[in-house]
C-alpha cells in the first residue's frame, strides 16, 4: 500500500515527488470542479456526447488516483500523466486543435519527467510528437468531426506543432536535468548526516566490545518492527512511512548520553548500587540535552526528533514505573517504546556476561512476560508476530555461539 507522504521537509526524491504529486493533482482536483461543469455544459449544447463521457471519467480517474490508498506510488504517477495525455488527446481529436488539447498534450511530458524521471520524459514527448503527427495527418484528411476553422490551414498546424516540441523539450530538458541534481544533492546530504549520527552513537558507546553490532542490530530491528506495525490494522496514528524511513538511523542515538557518564558506569559487566543503577540512567537527559542542543539548528528534521525522543524516553515503562519522567502508556513516545523493546530483546539475546545470554526462543518468552508492564503490548504482539526478526540476531557472530 502507498502512503502519500505529508513531511513537508522529505530527504529522497522519492518524497519530494510524493509532495509534488498530491498539490499538482490536488489543486487540479479543485480547479476542475467549475471546468468540468462548464466543459461539460458546453459540450452538451454543441452536441459532443463523447466529451461529457470522457470529461466525467477523467475527473472521476483523477479523484481515484487521489484519494485510492492501494496504488503504489509508481501506478499512481504513470497513470496521473496518461490522464493528461488522454485528456488532450481527446480535446484535440473531438473539438479540433484548441488551447485546451494543446495544453493538456504539453503538460504530459514534463509531469511524466517530474514524476518518473528523464528517460520516461523522452517516451512522453515521443509519444506526443507522434500523436500530433497522425492528428495533422488526420486533420488533411478529415478523418476528425471538427467544426469549421477559417483561415486555418494545415501549415499553420504544422508551424504551431514545431513550436510546441521544441519549447517542450527544453522545459523537460531543464526539469530532468534539475531532478538529477536534486537526487544527487539528497543522496550526498543523506550520506554525509548517516555517517555523521553512525560516528555520534559509535563514539559514545566506545568502551563496549561489539558496540558497533549493537548499534547495527538496534537500527535494524526498530525499523523492521515499526515497518511491521505499519502494516497493522491496529497501526497508531502517528506512525508514518517517513517514520519508519527515520527511526533505523535514529534508533542508533538511543545511548548517545553515555558519552557524559564516568568510566564507572560504563560496562553492564560490572554489578551497580541501587544508586549507581539510577546515576546511570542519567544518561537518558544527558543524551536528551545533547540532542535537544543539536535540534536547535534543524527544528525540522525528523531524525533528530525521533532521536531525542528515543534518547530520553526509552528507559520509561509502559506501567508508568520507568525512568526519567515515569510516562505511562502512549504519553511515552513512540518512538521510544519501540527501541526499548528493541533494546531490551538484543540485551536478551547478546548481554556482555554471557552466563545472561537466551536462545532466541527462551528470549521471546521472557519478552511476553514484559508485556503490559514494561513494554507496549501492541509492540509485543507484532515483534512476536514478525518472522524476519530472528534473523537479525542470526547475522550476528555472536548470535551463533548462542543456543537456539
Amino acid at each position: 500500500m502507498s502512503i502519500l507522504s505529508r513531511d513537508e521537509h522529505p530527504t529522497d526524491l522519492a518524497h519530494w515527488r510524493q509532495i509534488i504529486f498530491r498539490r499538482l493533482f490536488g489543486v487540479m482536483a479543485i480547479l476542475c470542479i467549475p471546468v468540468y461543469f462548464t466543459s461539460v455544459y458546453l459540450c452538451m449544447k454543441q452536441g459532443f456526447w463523447s466529451m461529457v463521457v470522457v470529461d466525467t471519467l477523467a475527473y472521476l480517474m483523477l479523484l481515484a488516483l487521489l484519494l485510492f490508498p492501494e496504488l503504489e506510488d509508481k501506478q499512481r504517477y504513470v497513470l496521473g500523466s496518461l490522464l493528461c495525455f488522454g485528456i488532450g488527446v481527446a480535446f484535440i481529436w473531438s473539438i479540433g486543435p484548441t488551447g485546451a488539447g494543446f495544453f493538456w498534450l504539453f503538460m504530459f511530458p514534463l509531469i511524466t519527467t517530474l514524476l518518473l524521471g528523464s528517460r520516461s520524459g523522452k517516451a512522453a514527448q515521443l509519444l506526443t510528437a507522434l500523436t500530433l503527427v497522425i492528428t495533422g495527418i488526420g486533420y488533411k484528411n478529415a478523418w476528425f468531426p471538427w467544426p469549421s476553422l477559417p483561415d486555418y490551414s494545415l501549415e499553420i498546424y504544422l508551424v504551431v506543432v514545431l513550436n510546441f516540441l521544441a519549447i517542450n523539450a527544453m522545459l523537460c530538458f531543464g526539469t530532468g536535468f534539475l531532478t538529477d541534481k536534486l537526487s544527487e544533492a539528497l543522496d550526498r546530504t543523506n550520506a554525509s548526516r548517516r555517517a555523521t549520527v553512525l560516528g555520534l552513537a559509535r563514539v559514545s558507546g566506545y568502551r563496549e566490545m561489539d558496540k558497533a553490532r549493537h548499534l547495527d542490530r538496534i537500527g535494524l530491528a526498530s525499523e523492521r518492527l515499526a515497518m511491521a506495525l505499519l502494516q497493522s490494522p491496529h497501526k497508531p496514528d502517528e506512525l508514518t512511512q517517513d517514520f519508519v524511513d527515520h527511526i533505523g538511523l535514529s534508533a542508533t542515538l538511543h545511548d548517545i548520553g553515555m558519552i557524559g557518564l564516568p568510566d564507572s558506569l560504563q560496562s553492564k559487566m560490572v554489578e551497580l548500587s541501587p544508586t549507581m543503577e539510577k546515576e546511570r540512567y542519567r544518561h537518558t537527559q544527558i543524551g536528551d540535552s545533547l540532542l535537544s542542543d543539536l535540534q536547535k539548528e534543524a527544528p525540522d528534521c525528523m531524525l533528530l526528533s525521533l532521536a531525542r525522543d528515543i534518547a530520553a524516553y526509552h528507559h520509561e515503562r509502559w506501567d508508568g514505573e520507568g525512568f526519567p519522567g515515569k510516562l505511562k502508556g502512549k504519553a511515552i513516545p513512540l518512538a521510544a517504546r519501540i527501541v526499548s523493546l528493541v533494546d531490551i530483546f538484543d540485551d536478551l539475546m547478546l548481554h556482555p556476561d554471557e552466563r545472561l545470554r537466551m536462545p532466541y526462543a527462551q528470549a521471546q518468552v521472557h519478552l511476553k512476560g514484559l508485556k503490559g508492564t514494561a513494554l507496549d503490548p501492541l509492540l509485543v504482539d507484532t515483534f512476536q508476530a514478525e518472522p524476519g526478526m530472528k534473523s537479525i540476531w542470526e547475522m550476528s557472530d555472536t548470535a551463533h555461539a548462542v543456543g537456539r
